[in-house]
């Protein structure tokens, strides 16, 4: 049991169980759309693992049997300050099959790659500042094996592995930055019941650091490539959330920018008083840039 459980860390303890007495030898399991997906299909003759999937409906105004009917809502953009509340109405029955039971496409078994050496110059700092600007206090503190930082909006409480080096911790910020500026915590307030919900933030949030740090020169796709395609069911899902990763990720690299300006501009005025001058009055900002001119020109 603990060898499924361990196997299947993103599945609720009730479908490690499931999963564990209709196939204690599975290894890597998945809906018949995805394997399709990764070039695979179902064995003919084979018989799918049933697990439990969460039933989620809206709860504004409906009466009891009008919930019950309703379809799940789409999720709501990123900047809605009142999202749709949502409750769990009980379970479906879903099949998922071990990949023992599909033929196809050889799959890559290619894990996530830890980011090694520095990261930008000033990068650190800026994302420290921004994770602040959205009202989290950012801690560096051991984390469990394999996971390298998480965010609990509830306590404004984002944390870093203490262990990464400065390119990977960087990384990470930015994913969970991304967590907090998609308002993952509105839009999904499944993430923790439902899997196709933790899926969904996880794809974008690793989008968003992958977007991030690609621009700013880094080389994120050893680590962010594998584990987008762990948690994207399809290209579909790619596709449905880029339109979020897209404007959150520019939003942050303007906040990112402007803070790199700001930066440089305070350097500037810090250099400033090497310019004075014995008897004469501190020079000014102006004087120095017109000083500078000077030296252009000389």
């Amino acid at each position: 049991m603990l060898a499924v459980a361990a196997r299947f860390t993103e599945y609720s303890p009730s479908n490690v169980l499931l999963i564990a007495a209709q196939r204690p030898d599975a290894t890597r399991v998945a809906g018949i759309r995805t394997w399709n997906g990764l070039g695979r299909r179902v064995t003919k003759g084979e018989h799918g693992i049933a697990i439990l999937a969460p039933c989620v409906y809206r709860t504004d105004d409906q009466t009891a049997k009008d919930r019950h009917q309703a379809r799940p809502e789409p999720a709501a953009s990123p900047g809605d300050e009142m999202p749709p509340q949502r409750e769990l109405h009980g379970f479906r029955v879903v099949h998922v099959f071990d990949v023992t039971q599909t033929e196809g496409r050889p799959l890559p078994d290619v894990q996530p790659e830890l980011l090694k050496g520095a990261a930008p110059a000033g990068i650190w700092d800026q994302l420290v500042a921004l994770t602040a600007n959205a009202g989290y206090q950012l801690e560096r503190r051991p984390c469990p094996e394999g996971v390298n930082g998480w965010t609990a909006p509830q306590d404004k409480i984002v944390v870093v592995d203490e262990t990464l080096e400065p390119a990977q911790a960087a990384k990470t910020l930015a994913h969970e930055l991304g967590h907090v500026r998609a308002n993952h915590a509105g839009r999904f307030p499944d993430y923790a019941v439902a899997h196709a919900c933790r899926g969904a933030a996880e794809v974008e949030a690793e989008s968003i650091a992958y977007v991030i740090t690609s621009h700013l020169g880094m080389k994120p796709d050893a680590y962010s490539v594998p584990y987008v395609a762990g948690w994207a069911d399809d290209l579909d899902m790619l596709r449905h959330h880029m339109s979020t990763v897209v404007t959150v990720a520019q939003g942050l690299l303007s906040d990112l920018d402007a803070l790199s300006k700001a930066a440089r501009a305070t350097r500037v005025l810090q250099i400033a008083p090497q310019w004075a001058v014995p008897g004469r009055s501190p020079v000014r900002e102006t004087d120095l840039v017109a000083n500078q001119e000077g030296l252009r020109r000389a």
